[in-house]
């Protein structure tokens, strides 16, 4: 893997580090490719993007809260 795929694969798992966190913080669970996440799993994380890349799209409920974050898987390289 060349120099700039490892940045953003690096890059990748930062951003989506950071989106559970702040997720946590505000009670809004998080799932990646269908699978609950939460900051105790960072380790398990960084095998499950090995060389794939996310989106994120939002769950609300009947009164527009948001209830859940998905991470879906867009490209593997």
């Amino acid at each position: 893997m060349d120099g700039k795929a490892e940045e953003l694969k690096d890059t990748m798992y930062s951003w989506l580090v950071s989106e559970i966190r702040q997720a946590e913080n505000t009670g809004i669970k998080v799932r990646i490719e269908g699978v609950h996440y939460s900051l105790n799993d960072v380790d398990k994380l960084k095998q499950v993007m090995e060389n794939n890349y996310y989106m994120k799209s939002y769950t609300g409920d009947e009164c527009g809260k948001i209830v859940q974050i998905d991470f879906e898987r867009i490209i593997s390289v």
